[in-house]
């Protein structure tokens, strides 16, 4: 898709009409929303719709599709409106530097000067107005670090919790190499059956049989194909009633039958190992970033609807 026709796609999408184009710069100029005291219009919309469509030659969507993606950038606009508004009224600036970097980072990925000054063209943009586009993102940015990222905290207790181990500062921890096999309860097969069948398997490992073999051709748990292969193992990565067993045998050694809601379990270790400190802490590094996302994710939605409510917004009628 050449940059000219993906300008036409977007404003046909944006404006609902396939069939013929006829004025753009009156379809971009067209308010389609009142934020507060700001306006959002059609070439605000499509400039940002051409983001979505700069990755790869999209296949041409539906009307239903196009107008659903119309509605979200124009959902996305309008809370970038409110955030600005926000950031202005608790008096926050942007460093003009800041603006500078952030326009030489978009010369530099556009590769030389005629692509960059097509792009401008495309977008209906002079310089000028890019740079203010990008003062007000970096002040969305500013304002919700202020507003809802620095008030985001993922206390010990919290982590530990997630973790479903308790902190332990100083432990360093092990994993475990070990091995899986289950018997399955069913209408079939009773609980009791299940067990003996456990049993007459753990015998025959107890003689020497090889424990992969066994699992390949009894085992119905989800590894039973590599011969019940775990591979190492760490804490909180298992069942509770597996867990509790698995790290309390010695290398070489097989559990005693397991039960839990799934049928009878068999667990054997082949080997232990330390987790070193780094390891530990980038396990730990992990987790706390999921954490600390999920409740900015919670915290910047109920946020934005506090905003949404006390500001004033239209939305023009389609046309």
């Amino acid at each position: 898709m050449t940059r000219s026709r993906l300008l036409a796609l977007l404003v046909m999408l944006v404006t609902g009409h396939w069939s013929l184009v006829t004025a753009v710069h009156a379809a971009t100029n067209r308010i389609v929303a009142i934020v507060n005291d700001d306006v959002i219009t059609e070439g605000d919309v499509i400039a940002h719709m051409a983001a979505l469509f700069q990755r790869g030659d999209l296949p041409r969507p539906t009307d239903e599709e196009a107008q659903g993606m119309r509605r979200a950038v124009l959902q996305r606009l309008i809370e970038e409106r409110l955030i600005v508004q926000e950031g202005k009224r608790l008096g926050l600036t942007v460093d003009p530097a800041e603006v500078t970097k952030r326009l030489q980072d978009i010369r530099a990925q556009l590769g030389s000067k005629e692509a960059y000054e097509q792009m401008l063209q495309e977008a209906q943009l002079g310089e000028e107005q890019l740079k203010i586009k990008l003062r007000e993102q970096l002040m969305a940015q500013n304002t919700i670090d202020r507003q809802v990222r620095s008030k985001i905290l993922i206390s010990p207790a919290e982590l530990a919790s997630a973790a479903e181990t308790p902190a332990l500062p100083g432990n360093p921890g092990e994993e475990v190499l070990a091995s899986h096999l289950l018997i399955r309860l069913g209408d079939e097969r009773s609980g009791e059956e299940a067990e003996t069948l456990i049993r007459q398997l753990r015998e025959r490992l107890q003689r020497g049989a090889d424990f992969s073999e066994l699992a390949k051709q009894y085992s119905e748990g989800p590894h039973a194909e590599e011969g019940g292969s775990l591979g190492w193992v760490r804490p909180g990565e298992l069942r509770p009633e597996l867990e509790a067993a698995l790290f309390s045998l010695q290398a070489g050694e097989v559990s005693e039958p397991i039960r839990s809601p799934l049928g009878v379990h068999l667990l054997k270790v082949f080997d232990r190992r330390s987790l070193s400190e780094r390891e530990l802490a980038e396990g730990r590094d992990r987790l706390e970033r999921r954490l600390y996302q999920e409740k900015f994710v919670a915290a910047l939605e109920r946020w934005l609807a506090d905003l949404r409510q006390r500001a004033y917004i239209q939305v023009m009628d389609e046309e």
